[in-house]
């Protein structure tokens, strides 16, 4: 079903709104907040080029990780059990400069029971070119093989106008709306809400409307930036990304820059908010600047399993909990 983003519902008002106005401001060269980014991506740059690691953190942005995430979640229904999730985020698909090669050469051998794709998809903001960065994307799109279907939110970097063509293409995008996805009788709830960090237009109740009380529900966000709001209403495994893991990092994987207001333990990786659990992803593409120091960009495969993690498995984790990259991007454990 391809969305009718042509009608008058307070959400879309909204959200165009908002777009017209920060296209003036940009325009305009008036938002405070893009100038201070592209300050520091400038700043970033050059920092790199003195310093000499220019080169090699243009190399890391390609050096793709497929980071495979098993889940524990006591909630989950028995027949999902294995079940499996690819997640994509913040391809910025326009900037790809290899045209997204890397990215399929790993996602087409990851056939998955769900595909999502957690926002950003244009590299410079959308504006008038947003056509780019949906001609670029289509590609890697057309390499996922999901069994119950590709399902994708909006970033700050996405316009609304997007959403059509996004759905053309096989995305069924979720602006704060819910699908139910089935094993025989067993049911559980994939939600979706518009961006939360830059556009500020989600809207959990409305998303979550259709859950009962008793049913399993995965949020797709944007950024982390809602989750004490989602484990308030009772979301149990929170997907996201918007970070990119800080993209330029010191050792250990210690972002220097976080474009978002949310815990330092939400930047990256796998996290816990009271009983809901949630995973922000490092992100598949870049933005600003063509860098990634021990930081590298990942595809991630998320297996949930219906219970509580074992001992020894939980010991695992703990040791991968302490890993940093070393500045090949490569994994070093402490």
């Amino acid at each position: 079903m391809i969305h009718d983003i042509s009608g008058d519902n307070d959400h879309s008002q909204t959200r165009f709104r908002l777009q017209s106005e920060k296209a003036y401001a940009l325009s305009r060269v008036i938002d405070a907040h893009q100038v201070n980014l592209r300050a520091i991506s400038a700043a970033v740059e050059n920092l790199l080029k003195y310093t000499g690691f220019e080169k090699r953190a243009r190399q890391n942005c390609f050096d793709y990780r497929l980071e495979r995430n098993d889940v524990y979640l006591p909630d989950l229904p028995a027949a999902f059990d294995g079940y499996t999730i690819l997640h994509l985020s913040d391809l910025h698909a326009d900037g790809l400069v290899d045209e997204g090669d890397g990215i399929m050469r790993i996602v087409e051998t990851l056939p998955c029971d769900l595909a999502v794709l957690t926002g950003d998809f244009s590299f410079d903001g959308a504006g008038d070119h947003y056509e780019l960065s949906l001609d670029a994307l289509a590609p890697i799109v057309r390499t996922i093989s999901a069994h119950d279907g590709i399902f994708g939110i909006l970033g700050n970097h996405d316009l609304l106008e997007m959403l059509p063509a996004l759905e053309r293409m096989g995305v069924q995008m979720l602006l704060n709306d819910a699908a139910r996805l089935r094993r025989g009788t067993a049911e559980i709830v994939l939600a979706g809400v518009d961006d939360p960090h830059y556009y500020k237009c989600h809207d959990l109740q409305k998303a979550l409307y259709m859950v009962d009380s008793d049913q399993f529900v995965i949020l797709l966000s944007h950024s982390p930036e809602i989750a004490l709001e989602a484990a308030s209403c009772g979301v149990d495994f929170y997907l996201c990304g918007h970070t990119h893991g800080g993209q330029i990092c010191l050792p250990g994987g210690i972002p220097v820059f976080a474009n978002t207001s949310c815990l330092r333990s939400y930047l990256s990786g796998s996290w816990n908010c009271g009983a809901m659990q949630g995973y922000t992803s490092r992100g598949t593409g870049f933005s600003l600047a063509a860098a990634r120091l021990f930081c590298p960009p990942e595809i991630t495969l998320h297996t949930l399993h219906s219970g509580s993690m074992p001992c020894e498995i939980y010991a695992t984790t703990e040791e991968k909990s302490r890993r940093w990259f070393n500045i090949t991007g490569h994994a070093v454990y402490a």
